[in-house]
């Protein structure tokens, strides 16, 4: 679904012309990020095998953030099963639905989402001990995260200081498996010394991306639409069970975790956990709480993987048998198998569900952008910002288009113009709305908005139900091409 906002960054980002269309990216979102893999392989699966690299990264810091539960375990029978804390945390993380979701819909927030899970992995490791390697980690992935995805940016802000300043609470706690006497990582400047030189170099790479976000600041105009600032979801939404599920577990870890990187991933989970709920007019601000849902998912699974190691296991009556080790293996495969299964059954279905909704570009559509761009080079009119950036993309072109929302106050105007050209407002003067939007085509592609329940109803349309019903009666419309729900009008004389 985002693929058309990252492919006209991408164009943007290589010298192209800015069509109206989104918001300003940084050079890595994704940028030069998506360029190497859109050259060697076509825009196709040049972007299929980008957006499948980039949704392995976030299980990296899960794998490294649970190798310290193997590393605690030491010998322990429940050790030596053959599924890891690592391998399980990292695991579950993948075969999560959301993370299906996310992959298809747009997966540039995972690249973000695994540099600020290796932030959080670098400042445990540096509060326990200093490593310069560690801190270059550290330093460089924060510094990265604004560079690459501007929702992660917004949830670095929230999430570090938050992190930062339970690390150093807990940094006298006791160790991870709650059997070693109290310790000491540290007086509490010298702990804060470790995590500060490195933030604030991070920082200062930080601020190099600041002119891309003064655009998409909240309450700016480009970003915030007409209503509440903020609000909750609706009581059926799945964040509910989200945040009934992040508190018993961040709780938990807060109390019994012992360590300071742990304890401090309990206080995460209950921050993520209490942002899900929430929603806002203003994307910029959404981003941070429905974003939260998927973030959710790293400090959740290493959690759970603790849980299950470390209390779990040795709590079971064979724990201390020395077949454990055999029955073990046993239970955690047919365990393990039968959770798999549930798991890649939802993977699929989500992802496969979520590809036929981001799907924005048919090849009917193809046709259509074919036909236009062998005439003229004229704004193409159509009926989806998302859509508007998948035209604007890969035709080159304008691309002014409906909305299924009253639109933010920065494109109010060019929202009238296109109401005027569709001819859904009798006392405008299409003839100036078309000039001004140096309109040549309209492009109806009819999925949209009516692609799921959930969607609203066009803004401004004639029909609710058939918004683009009249479009056949327009004077000024001629349709040259229609196949299955793709529809396209070529321009001409409103005189006529």
């Amino acid at each position: 679904m985002d693929g058309g906002a990252y492919l006209e960054g991408l164009r943007r980002t290589l010298g192209g012309d800015d069509h109206g269309v989104g918001f300003p990216r940084p050079p890595l979102a994704p940028g030069f990020l998506l360029w190497p893999f859109i050259e060697l392989f076509g825009i196709d699966t040049g972007y299929k095998v980008w957006s499948s690299i980039a949704s392995v990264l976030p299980a990296i810091p899960v794998f490294l953030l649970a190798r310290r539960i193997d590393r605690a375990l030491g010998d322990r029978p429940h050790r030596r099963l053959p599924l890891s804390p690592a391998v399980f945390a990292a695991g579950f993380l993948m075969l999560d639905m959301l993370h299906a979701e996310m992959m298809v819909t747009g997966a540039l927030p995972l690249i973000a989402f695994a540099l600020l899970g290796m932030v959080w992995w670098a400042m445990g490791e540096l509060v326990e001990d200093w490593s310069l390697l560690k801190a270059a980690i550290l330093a460089a992935s924060l510094g990265l995260i604004p560079w690459v995805n501007q929702t992660t940016a917004g949830l670095a802000i929230v999430t570090i200081p938050v992190y930062g300043a339970a690390l150093l609470w807990f940094n006298n706690s006791s160790s991870l498996l709650d059997s070693n006497p109290r310790r000491a990582l540290g007086t509490p400047t010298g702990v804060a010394l470790r995590l500060a030189v490195p933030l604030f170099i991070g920082g200062l790479i930080a601020l190099g991306a600041l002119p891309w976000y003064l655009d998409v600041l909240p309450v700016t105009g480009v970003l915030n639409y007409p209503g509440s600032f903020i609000y909750l979801s609706p009581w059926t939404d799945s964040s509910w069970l989200q945040l009934a599920l992040a508190w018993p577990v961040g709780l938990f870890i807060v109390w019994k975790g012992g360590q300071p990187w742990l304890r401090s991933l309990g206080v995460l989970i209950l921050l993520l956990g209490s942002l899900t709920p929430f929603l806002s007019t203003d994307e910029t601000v959404i981003n941070i709480f429905y974003r939260s849902r998927y973030l959710l998912a790293i400090p959740f699974y290493v959690a759970v993987a603790w849980i299950v190691w470390v209390k779990v296991l040795p709590a079971l009556p064979m724990a201390k048998n020395p077949l454990f080790v055999i029955y073990g293996r046993q239970g955690a495969f047919l365990a393990g198998l039968g959770v798999a299964a549930l798991l890649v059954v939802g993977n699929w279905w989500t992802f496969n569900n979520q590809a036929g909704l981001s799907n924005m570009v048919s090849r009917n559509t193809e046709i259509a952008l074919d036909i236009a761009k062998a005439e003229d080079d004229k704004a193409i009119i159509n009926n989806s910002f998302t859509l508007a950036l998948w035209i604007a993309a890969l035709n080159d072109v304008e691309a002014p288009h409906t909305w299924t929302w009253q639109p933010p106050p920065t494109w109010r105007e060019s929202d009238r113009l296109v109401r005027c050209a569709l001819g859904w407002v009798p006392s405008c003067d299409p003839e100036a709305a078309i000039t001004v939007l140096d309109a040549g085509w309209v492009l109806i592609e009819g999925r949209f908005p009516f692609y799921n329940n959930r969607a609203p109803g066009v803004y401004g349309s004639l029909d609710y139900y058939e918004p683009w019903g009249n479009l056949p009666d327009v004077e000024w419309l001629d349709l040259v091409y229609q196949q299955g729900t793709t529809d396209l009008y070529r321009i001409v004389s409103t005189e006529r």
